[in-house]
């Protein structure tokens, strides 16, 4: 394990597709704090679909009025992947300068035939591997996948947990198996998981957020795994809220509605030691990013504003 160090986080709700806005503002949101994040992490509905194919109702009727749906479809899962989107992560002045490990866990609408290839679910390792080591999710390995049940740390020393999915029997639609809770992943997070610095879940636990959470998940915390658990999915209880010496912290999607960017699923978290700093608020110049200011491609393709100098 790293020595543990002083370390800042991005921590961000449902992206529905939305890679660009999300990585793309933070890349400029770093410089504007003054502070590089050492990762950024995501808990679910990414929208990793790589066929269309895989694409589930919701995501096709949305898609209709909002290609940022199918974002991964058509820009993050193809090879070559395009220019603007390497040029997020290729250091200043190059690129935007994101260079840090991005990682998720799945929620419900996900491209599960792709990511059910990228680990083995009977080898869960005992204790943390290194976020690069996690498995790649799209074309070029910007994004890693954290596996239900699985931790990690970070290169600054601290441990993070994932449970992707939703509680079973709480919605009609029925989803690839994958979408659901792995009882089995909470279990190991419980029994064998060190203490957690960050657990980030899809859902949240049914004591923080009622029918909307998941009873499932309501074992890690008696008692607590963890300092901070984020999560995101349905968050009609959008103010953190402190359980024992844990942290709940819900973030809605960032993702167009009307055009305009979701405002209530950005975080930061700021780690030093036993004390900490916890942002829950919006980039001041999200509004920037409206979809209105975006650029089409010819091939019809949406490019973030500050991207739009790596265009072909």
């Amino acid at each position: 394990m790293p020595e543990i160090s002083r370390a800042t986080y991005a921590v961000l709700g449902d992206l529905h597709g939305h890679l660009q806005l999300a990585l793309g503002t933070l890349a400029r949101w770093q410089r504007e704090r003054g502070a590089d994040f050492d990762a950024v992490f995501l808990v679910g509905d990414v929208g990793t679909f790589t066929e269309e194919s895989q694409l589930d109702k919701a995501t096709r009727k949305h898609a209709r009025e909002n290609p940022c749906e199918l974002e991964f479809l058509t820009q993050w899962s193809v090879h070559p992947t395009p220019r603007w989107i390497d040029a997020i992560f290729q250091p200043l002045p190059d690129g935007r300068g994101l260079c840090c490990p991005v990682v998720m866990v799945h929620g419900n609408h996900e491209g599960f035939a792709h990511l059910q290839t990228l680990y083995p679910r009977r080898r869960r390792p005992l204790g943390p591997v290194e976020l690069h080591s996690l498995p790649d999710v799209d074309a070029s390995g910007y994004v890693k996948f954290l596996p239900p049940g699985w931790t990690a740390v970070t290169a600054q020393g601290h441990t993070v947990g994932g449970i992707g999915g939703m509680e079973p029997g709480q919605r009609t639609t029925r989803y690839h198996d994958m979408a659901y809770i792995e009882e089995e992943a909470v279990l190991h997070l419980k029994l064998h998981a060190p203490p957690l610095d960050i657990l980030l879940t899809h859902q949240a636990p049914a004591l923080m957020q009622g029918d909307h959470g998941s009873p499932t998940l309501d074992t890690l915390l008696d008692p607590p795994i963890t300092r901070f658990w984020f999560h995101g999915h349905s968050t009609p209880v959008r103010e953190p809220r402190q359980i024992e010496n844990n942290t709940i912290v819900p973030l809605d999607d960032i993702a167009f509605h009307q055009g305009e960017p979701g405002f209530h699923g950005w975080s930061v978290l700021e780690l030093d030691g036993p004390t900490h700093t916890l942002i829950t608020a919006p980039p001041p110049f999200l509004r920037e990013y409206r979809q209105k200011f975006w650029t089409r491609t010819p091939q019809g393709l949406l490019v973030h504003p500050d991207l739009t100098r790596w265009i072909d």
